[in-house]
């Protein structure tokens, strides 16, 4: 059986390659390798014996991870720490120059564990030469595989993963029925499969082993917090969307509950003779991002955008402190209140229209008394997903209304 280091190693081999050759990085930004930069094999210690791994580079000033079709670029805030961007996270990082190697923590200030702030293990080497390796599978594991998150095959899949393949690289993602897991990167080497993820949120691990026409042994891993088991069996991709309803609603019922900077009750009113798109969201929730940004792109001045985000802080103070970073970086240029807990039952309460959010991020297109609810989001990893998605709500902008399609 190979080592866990030799598959790290490989899995660096044929990152770093592609790399090399050209890196796609998301939204505005394209980056490649330039002279000025070292490359970098980043790893997060998800327990004492599993790391996961990402290919990066560093400019002497500011770190870049590579995620899928993502760059995370962290910009230095000092000498020993490094801003992850959107979820105002941090790498806290020393670094030894003799041996061309940092070590540290990634902490994560959305999320508390009982001794404060939660983190996670790091440590980068610059220049890293990885082995040769011919272990690869001559058999891409590519297309659409049913997941449980349990040792069983039991009942509907709780989600897709979607497998792509190139250049000796696995990209992929998981769906699940209001949103996806996004970017997901990694190989299969001796039937042993590793993906993962990182967005400055969330740091997931996938690993199986394939067997007989399917993954077993599955283990998932959320940072170094959680883990579950889980299997696979291949499948046909379904082409179920996220949830959409038309309510109609009385004048006196179009408002929303929120939150205002002094720490009082407040609404705002959604009665308007022109269309009102309401995003509820949370600024921890990464396929909240992704909806923002397509909001962002799509934004027409004949509508009016509000969004009401609900979140783990617990004062107006800290929360508008971290809504307005958030607006600011995803250029959100209408208003952002903060409707309280980060929670699906706080979130239906707001409005006394709906009886259930089911999901973050959660779409209101609102005409006169007619409201579209539109739960969940497929972001820009799950492909034709996407685009069919961005197609929802480019009808819904602009007065077409039909759910025909839904």
């Amino acid at each position: 059986m190979r080592s866990n280091t030799a598959d790290s190693l490989a899995f660096f081999l044929v990152s770093f390659g592609a790399l090399l050759a050209a890196v796609s990085c998301s939204d505005a930004n394209s980056s490649h390798l330039s002279d000025q930069s070292a490359p970098a094999l980043i790893r997060f210690n998800m327990n004492d014996s599993t790391v996961s791994e990402f290919i990066g580079e560093f400019d002497g000033g500011s770190w870049v991870l590579y995620n899928g079709k993502e760059a995370i670029a962290l910009q230095p805030a000092n000498d020993t720490l490094w801003r992850v961007p959107v979820f105002s996270g941090s790498w806290s990082l020393t670094a030894d120059h003799t041996k061309s190697v940092y070590t540290g923590r990634w902490v994560d200030s959305l999320r508390h564990s009982g001794d404060g702030d939660y983190s996670v293990p790091l440590s980068i080497s610059l220049n890293e030469k990885p082995e040769v390796n011919r272990g690869y599978d001559s058999t891409p594991r590519k297309g659409t595989w049913d997941v449980w998150f349990n040792e069983e095959r039991l009942g509907l899949a709780d989600a897709q993963l979607d497998i792509n393949h190139q250049d000796g690289r696995l990209s992929a993602t998981m769906r699940t029925a209001t949103g996806d897991y996004r970017y997901l990167t990694g190989t299969c080497i001796n039937h042993k499969l590793r993906l993962q993820t990182f967005d400055g949120a969330h740091l997931y691990l996938f690993t199986a082993t394939y067997s007989n026409g399917s993954w077993q042994d599955g283990v998932f891993y959320s940072g170094n917090h959680y883990k579950t088991p889980w299997v696979g069996q291949r499948a046909s991709p379904l082409h179920n969307e996220n949830p959409m309803e038309v309510l109609r609603v009385s004048d006196a019922d179009l408002t929303a509950a929120f939150i205002n900077r002094s720490g009082q009750n407040d609404t705002v009113s959604l009665v308007s003779d022109s269309l009102i798109v309401v995003d509820i969201l949370g600024t921890w929730c990464p396929n909240c991002m992704d909806e923002v940004r397509l909001l962002e792109s799509l934004k027409t001045p004949s509508a009016r955008f509000i969004s009401l985000a609900f979140e783990r802080d617990t004062t107006a103070r800290l929360a508008y402190q971290r809504l307005d970073g958030f607006a600011s970086e995803l250029q959100m240029d209408w208003g952002v209140y903060w409707g309280g807990k980060a929670s699906k039952q706080v979130a239906a309460k707001a409005f006394p229209f709906l009886d259930r959010v089911i999901s973050f991020p959660t779409t209101l297109f609102i005409r006169g008394n007619q409201v579209v609810v539109h739960s969940g989001f497929n972001g820009p990893a799950t492909g034709s997903y996407y685009t069919s998605e961005r197609q929802h709500f480019v009808d819904q902008l602009s007065g077409f209304t039909s759910l025909g399609n839904h």
